[in-house]
């Protein structure tokens, strides 16, 4: 499985926003493609980790950079996974206090909108988005049900 991460400012008012509707409609879209993984929001800025087929994964990215919706500011290759880290999510919302659950509450923005790679070095970055990932994922039963 290839996986990848990445920030983004949302460009849509958040009164205007439909979080849960996004989630359901990316759920929809995602288990077609065979792709997996979670989405947090908040205070206008988006965190998205997808994973499964490298083409799929990537053409989606793709996608998800061309939409006027938001603007992507970073993303980072996970690259290859043994195996899904979120096999059961074809898209999760996760909101600020799901992170808080499992301790979470300001990796996020820092290590997407704050670690600079020449500063911290790509791999100390993908090392700390896969923990996180797999953090997150050992913590489900923590989280409110889908």
């Amino acid at each position: 499985m290839f996986a990848i991460a990445y920030a983004s400012y949302s460009t849509v008012d958040a009164g205007k926003l439909d979080l849960d509707g996004i989630a359901r409609e990316a759920a929809v879209k995602n288990a077609a493609l065979g792709i997996t993984g979670y989405l947090c929001y908040d205070h206008g800025v988006f965190f998205q980790y997808l994973e499964g087929e490298r083409h799929t994964v990537l053409e989606l990215m793709d996608s998800i950079e061309k939409d006027p919706q938001h603007d992507v500011i970073n993303k980072v290759i996970l690259g290859e996974y043994d195996q899904r880290v979120f096999p059961d999510w074809s898209m999760r919302y996760l909101n600020r206090s799901d992170l808080r659950r499992v301790d979470l509450e300001h990796v996020l923005e820092h290590s997407l909108f704050h670690m600079d790679s020449k500063l911290y070095g790509q791999e100390n970055i993908v090392a700390l988005i896969r923990a996180l990932a797999a953090n997150i994922a050992a913590r489900q039963a923590h989280l409110k049900a889908a």
